[in-house]
């Protein structure tokens, strides 16, 4: 999310000061690849404006394709395919194995600003969203490279005036909304065939921190950086500030009894417990094991969690198992951090290996692709 809403304003920067832009979407991708469909990236007619798809491989060649597209005010599709064993296509020597398809739009295109206005809209109101992206469709009336349908809050708009296209994909967006999957898919019409890339949008990931203590703050900067919205909570008036943590997005004064009051914890909250408290962690634990959180990681050793526990027991406490399973403690990956800024980004790594269903284990231990789906699924991140 962090990637699209600096997309947003960058595109909204060019467009109040009457500059061009383009921006250039992965919709398809064949084997290896530096990033998967939905990567995007914006240009201007000076260069990169935010955004990125490669790790720079790509880049250089598709700022002249951008310049076209400005140019002709009409999309376009851009491949690049390395899957030769002479990877020296074009001269740029890529190496991925893996053939990227983007779609590259003029931000002055009618359809680009309407999508444009959409991300705007998914950034702001953090629920999950589906856009549609037709991306190949060859003289086939009332269908154009560039026509989207999204689906967001309820609403449904298109550009799509096909029937048959429009009522299918439709059905095929709402189902991808409740899967939270993206995918490719081609559709067959009368007059031909037609690719869409149906791409789930999802909210940023949220992240409670409680303990307002100076180790809390390179996990909220970490988690910052990846586009997280983070809330900080605690029950001390003095700490609990949003001047003392200016990069939280929320900072939340509560005792922690008293949490369900002041926040609405999910499914797909994550939950760090910090506090250095003993008798504080003990109450916490009791609100949060049973809630619908999907991860509760707490600081400190593992003989601290063992006599929590128990506490809990000896106070009549007894969680489910699957409560219990989702406890993290002690809390982070085993990489031998010593200072804050290593603990936190041992904490924030562990939370992203579990939102991604993996166990944080070395790459060159993993069998089969990094990336997980090879036409898109998408997970929270």
């Amino acid at each position: 999310m962090k990637e699209l809403s600096d997309i947003v304003a960058a595109a909204d920067s060019l467009r109040k000061s009457g500059k061009k832009g383009a921006l250039a979407t992965v919709v398809k991708v064949q084997g290896s690849a530096y990033r998967r469909p939905g990567a995007r990236m914006l240009f201007s007619e000076h260069g990169r404006e935010a955004g990125f798809i490669s790790a720079g491989c790509l880049e250089t060649d598709l700022m002249e394709r951008a310049k076209s597209v400005m140019s002709l005010n009409e999309p376009a599709i851009v491949s690049y395919d390395t899957s030769s064993t002479d990877d020296l296509i074009m001269g740029l020597g890529l190496g991925c194995n893996g053939l990227v398809e983007l779609l590259v739009e003029p931000l002055q295109n009618g359809a680009a600003l309407e999508k444009n206005e959409f991300f705007g809209e998914c950034v702001r109101s953090h629920e999950k969203a589906v856009l549609a992206t037709v991306f190949r469709a060859k003289n086939i009336p009332g269908v154009c490279v560039g026509d989207y349908l999204h689906v967001s809050q309820g609403k449904i708009r298109s550009s799509i005036h096909e029937t048959a296209l429009k009522s299918s994909l439709q059905a095929d967006a709402e189902a991808a909304l409740n899967s939270e999957k993206s995918l490719g898919k081609s559709y067959l019409v009368q007059q031909g065939e037609v690719e869409v890339f149906i791409e789930v949008i999802l909210p940023p990931q949220p992240l409670v921190i409680f303990g307002a203590g100076l180790d809390a703050f390179p996990v909220i900067k970490f988690a910052h950086d990846l586009g997280w919205h983070t809330t900080l909570v605690d029950h001390r008036p003095a700490y609990a500030t949003k001047e003392n943590f200016p990069l939280a997005d929320s900072v939340i004064l509560s005792q922690p009894e008293d949490i369900s009051q002041h926040l609405k914890i999910d499914g797909q909250t994550v939950a760090v417990i910090m506090t250095h408290n003993f008798p504080t962690d003990l109450k916490l634990l009791k609100v949060l094991l049973p809630s619908p959180a999907l991860y509760v990681g707490l600081l400190g050793p593992k003989s601290k969690s063992e006599l929590l526990m128990q506490h809990l027991k000896d106070d009549g406490f007894k969680p489910a198992k699957d409560n219990l399973a989702k406890l993290h403690s002690p809390v982070g990956i085993d990489i031998g951090a010593e200072t804050p800024e290593e603990i936190a980004f041992s904490i924030v790594a562990e939370i992203k290996a579990v939102l991604q269903g993996r166990a944080a284990g070395f790459l060159k231990d993993h069998e089969g692709p990094i990336h997980t789906g090879s036409n898109g699924s998408l997970t929270r991140g």
